[in-house]
C-alpha cells in the first residue's frame, strides 16, 4: 500500500515555495550568463583568513564549544553585538539579544510566536521576498505600504494602521532597503515609530545593511526610538551568508518565550563559530573590513549607475542608494519586467523581476540588479547586454 500523501501534509505546506517564484534554472541562458540576482559579499570580501584563525583558536582553547548549551547566544557575541548597535544610537541590553541561524531565522522566530491565521501583517511594497516566504505559510493577510524616496508612505501607514481589525506587526527594511536601496529618513522614523505606537502594532525592524554605508551612516536604527520594536540583524552582509548567523532584540518579556521557539527550532546556533565571530567583530581587522567593503560595494554601485545611464538614458529611471547591495531600476514604457527576462537570459543576463517583491506578485515595471558579487568587466558588460535587449524591447512596446 502507497501512502497518499494528499491527505497527510499540513494544509500550510501548500504555501512552503521558493523565495523567488521565478524559475531561472528554465530560462535559455548561455554558458557566459551574467547574474545580476545575487545579494551577498563578494570573493574578495569573505573573511577566510581571520576567520579562519579564529575559529582554530575557539577549537583549541573552547573545547566546551562542543557541547550543548546557551540557546541564547554566546554572551560576549551578544555583548559585542549590544556595543556595536550602542554605536548606531540604539541602547540594548545584551540581556535582550538572541543569536539566530541568520536574520530569516530571527524573522520565522517572530512570524511562530506571534502569528495566527486571519492576521493582518505590513509590509513595504516592494520588501524583502524571504520575509513573505516566512509569512505565508501561517495565513495572514499581507498588505503592501507604498514607498517613496524617504521610505514607508506615512499616510497610507497610517490609512493601514487605523483599518479593522488592527494589523499584528509591521515588517520594515528601513536601511538601504531590499530591494528598493531606499534609506528611512530620521524624520520618517521618528513618524512610524509614533504611529505603531499610538495604534499599538509591533515594528518588526530587518536591518542587514546598517554597517554599509557608502559616505555617511545612515539615522539610527527604529529600535533607538522605541524599545518595543523587535530589531533583526545578520552577519551574512558584513561577513559572509554561509555562516548563518543573525541575531534577534526583542523586548525582555518576549525573550523567554522566543527562547524557548529557539531551542524547539534547533536547540542551539553554533557555539565554536559564535566564539570565532566574537574574536573577528572585536578586533582591529574588522573596522578595516567594513571600511574596505564599502568602497567596493559604492565604486561598483556607481560603475553600474553610470553604464545603464549610458544603455538606457530616458528609458528607465532610478535613484542611486547610499549603501547596501541593490539598484532597483524602473523601466519606462514597459508595464510588466519578468515578461522580459527571458529574453534578457538568451542574450546572457539575468534579473530579479520587480513582481517577486510583493505579496500578490502583482505586475511591475521596476526589477532588481545586485552589483556586488559582479567584477568591473561583468558590471560593464552585464549592463551592455541589458541595454540591448531594453533598446529593442521598448521600442517594439512604444511602437506597437
Amino acid at each position: 500500500m502507497r501512502i497518499d500523501w494528499s491527505t497527510i501534509l499540513a494544509g500550510r505546506a501548500r504555501a512552503f515555495r521558493p523565495c523567488i517564484r521565478t524559475d531561472f534554472s528554465s530560462l535559455p541562458t548561455p554558458p557566459d550568463v551574467i547574474h545580476f540576482t545575487g545579494g551577498a559579499p563578494p570573493l574578495e570580501c569573505l573573511p577566510a583568513e581571520p576567520l579562519g584563525e579564529a575559529l582554530a583558536r575557539a577549537w583549541r582553547t573552547e573545547p566546551t564549544g562542543l557541547w550543548y548549551g546557551e540557546t541564547e547566544g554566546h554572551r560576549p557575541l551578544r555583548e559585542a553585538i549590544a556595543a556595536r548597535l550602542g554605536q548606531r544610537g540604539a541602547t540594548v541590553d545584551p540581556d535582550t539579544i538572541l543569536i539566530t541561524q541568520g536574520a530569516q531565522q530571527a524573522i520565522d522566530l517572530v512570524a511562530r510566536a506571534l502569528l495566527e491565521p486571519g492576521d493582518r501583517v505590513l509590509v513595504e511594497g516592494p520588501t524583502y521576498f524571504g520575509a513573505l516566504q516566512v509569512f505565508e505559510p501561517y495565513g495572514v493577510r499581507i498588505e503592501a505600504i507604498p514607498l517613496d524616496e524617504e521610505g514607508v508612505v506615512l499616510d497610507e501607514l497610517a490609512a493601514a494602521l487605523a483599518r479593522s481589525p488592527r494589523p499584528k506587526l509591521f515588517y520594515t527594511v528601513p536601511t538601504f532597503q531590499n530591494p528598493a536601496g531606499v534609506t528611512m529618513t530620521l524624520e520618517r522614523r521618528r513618524a512610524v515609530v509614533e504611529l505603531a505606537a499610538q495604534y499599538g502594532v509591533l515594528i518588526v525592524e530587518d536591518d542587514p545593511y546598517g554597517d554599509l554605508w557608502y559616505e555617511t551612516p545612515p539615522p539610527p536604527p527604529l529600535r533607538a526610538f522605541w524599545d518595543e520594536v523587535l530589531s533583526l540583524g545578520s552577519f551574512s552582509k558584513t561577513l559572509a551568508p554561509g555562516l548563518r548567523v543573525g541575531w534577534l532584540v526583542a523586548p525582555p518579556h518576549l525573550m523567554k518565550l522566543l527562547i524557548d521557539a529557539k531551542e524547539a527550532a534547533d536547540i542551539q546556533s553554533d557555539r565554536l563559530l559564535q566564539r570565532a565571530i566574537t574574536a573577528v567583530i572585536t578586533s582591529p581587522w574588522y573596522e578595516e573590513h567594513l571600511a574596505r567593503a564599502r568602497r567596493i560595494y559604492a565604486e561598483r554601485c556607481q560603475l553600474l549607475a553610470e553604464a545603464l545611464a549610458r544603455e538606457l538614458g530616458e528609458r528607465a529611471a532610478w535613484s542611486l542608494p547610499r549603501g547596501g547591495f541593490f539598484l532597483w531600476i524602473t523601466l519606462r514604457g514597459v508595464e510588466e519586467s519578468a515578461s522580459l527576462l527571458p529574453r534578457c537570459a538568451a542574450a546572457g543576463v539575468t534579473f530579479v523581476p520587480g513582481s517577486e517583491f510583493y505579496p500578490d506578485h502583482r505586475p511591475s515595471p521596476s526589477l532588481r540588479l545586485g552589483f556586488t558579487t559582479l567584477s568591473r568587466e561583468d558590471l560593464l558588460k552585464g549592463a551592455e547586454r541589458l541595454g540591448r535587449v531594453l533598446r529593442e524591447t521598448i521600442v517594439e512596446v512604444s511602437g506597437r
